[in-house]
């Protein structure tokens, strides 16, 4: 990686400031913002960080830069014992991650990162459905891959059906407020060849579901770096390590505070200057985009000159919250081209989320996310994205309260009639709409805004590949 122009001085600034006189130092004043341990960033490395400290106490004696911004260091424990370690550190000298660390959660670097699995998954418009099996019981489930999850949720009845038990209770984070849930403890998973020990499984209330039996969240992600290959509808799992990324792509740097991951973007309504926001990467959401109630009441996104196209409503593990969807200007991920006019979702106030403190301004989702092909490397906190297929189709779009898009595989599908989850046409591949074939949609996006502004009063008939056809009134 290249070096900032001013990375040498800063280094060279805090090598002085750890001369022999500034031996034996808290620890603390040398970590950098992005402090990690084990992937995890912030509130939780902090966690991680004083579990450590309470048990060894170390403190500071002695950096050697190293190219790269790499460095050795030496820690001196609380009985005397000097432990020598590798760190890596920020473009302002401090310390980002130190392997010692790492390994004490589990976590080590390899020389040569081998590749240790490639899963085939199902690409159902973008969310990634797994086939695996819990504890041996060698029945198969589908679970969503779901960035957006800290771990494992699997439905009541399908838990009880394989035999899983609860162990303990646990309060759980959902879009718009919080919920009860049991947990069961200690569980094996397998998916293919790959087996993961002491999983824990959230299990929730059972619920209709078109395609999964629960979800599979970052306990992947904590465990390997994950490649995310939409092309070809295919996850490979690499270790941890000074991983050579192929291809052409562009790494953006990511957080892990809570479990989940988060990312920077500029988010512009109408064309106004971008606000900056800290969303959610989450491939367990369906839509391209939601902003979460304070980002939207602080920034007072409903009052900007937004245009709610359709109202309706999240529900998550039985919490509902009114949301409004309308067509966004432009996103912008550090580091990448701005995604232009695509649909957005605006959650509005309620009773359920007045006190709803969600930690992050809100949350991408797969319709965005599925894009792009993905290195995640959460040892490293970044995302190395590389355009897929789907990125040379235009962006999903609303024609009244119907959402349409293309998939992976290059087909034009009505993603969704909003607010009528159940909608029998959900799904379906499009043939034409008003008569202008989904090969013209393709490549001419005016094609598309011919169709968005025809007056609403005028029916609007949909043809679908299986011969049926839907009218949009």
């Amino acid at each position: 990686m290249k070096t900032t122009i001013n990375f040498l001085a800063l280094s060279a600034m805090l090598l002085s400031a750890l001369s022999p006189k500034a031996q034996n130092k808290q620890l603390t004043q040398f970590l950098s913002a992005r402090f990690s341990i084990a992937g995890y960033t912030h509130q939780a490395a902090d966690y991680c960080f004083n579990k450590i400290q309470d048990q060894r106490g170390y403190t500071f004696v002695e950096l050697k830069e190293l190219p790269d911004r790499k460095a050795s260091i030496i820690l001196k424990g609380n009985k005397g014992e000097l432990d020598t370690s590798f760190a890596r550190l920020d473009s302002q000298g401090k310390i980002k991650q130190i392997e010692l660390f790492d390994r004490l959660y589990g976590i080590k670097r390899a020389a040569n990162p081998k590749l240790i699995a490639k899963i085939p998954f199902e690409n159902k418009n973008g969310s990634i459905l797994l086939k695996l099996s819990i504890n041996g019981t060698g029945k198969t489930l589908n679970m969503l891959f779901d960035t957006g999850a800290d771990g494992m949720a699997l439905d009541e009845k399908k838990a009880n059906a394989i035999g899983v038990k609860v162990t303990r209770e646990n309060n759980a984070s959902v879009v718009g407020g919080t919920q009860q849930i049991k947990v069961s403890e200690g569980n094996y998973v397998e998916i293919g060849e790959l087996k993961m020990d002491n999983m824990s499984i959230a299990i929730f209330p059972s619920r209709p579901d078109d395609h999964s039996d629960g979800i599979i969240g970052n306990s992947i992600l904590r465990r390997y770096i994950t490649h995310i290959d939409y092309d070809n509808n295919e996850l490979s799992l690499f270790e941890f390590g000074d991983f050579n990324y192929p291809g052409e792509g562009k790494p953006i740097p990511i957080t892990f505070p809570q479990g989940v991951i988060h990312l920077h973007a500029d988010l512009s309504i109408t064309g106004e200057a971008p606000i900056r926001g800290d969303f959610i990467f989450d491939t367990g959401a369906g839509y391209s985009l939601i902003a979460f109630r304070p980002f939207v009441k602080e920034h007072k996104l409903l009052v900007s000159g937004f245009k709610s196209e359709v109202s309706s409503s999240t529900s998550s593990l039985g919490t509902v919250t009114p949301t409004f969807t309308g067509i966004a200007r432009s996103l912008a991920l550090e580091n990448m081209e701005p995604m232009l006019n695509f649909p957005i979702s605006l959650m509005g106030g309620s009773s359920a989320n007045k006190d709803w403190n969600p930690g992050a301004d809100g949350s991408l989702g797969v319709r965005a996310i599925s894009r792009y092909n993905h290195f995640i490397n959460l040892l490293d906190g970044e995302i190395y994205l590389s355009k897929n297929k789907l990125h040379s189709y235009p962006a999903d779009f609303l024609i009244r309260d119907y959402l349409f898009g293309w998939n992976n595989q290059g087909d034009l599908i009505l993603l969704e009639r909003i607010g009528t989850p159940n909608s029998p046409e959900k799904g379906k591949r499009v043939n034409s709409i008003d008569r202008i074939l989904e090969s013209r949609l393709a490549k001419n996006s005016k094609s598309i805004e011919k169709l968005r502004s025809l007056p609403k009063d005028k029916k609007i008939t949909v043809s679908f590949f299986d011969e049926t056809k839907t009218t949009i009134e």
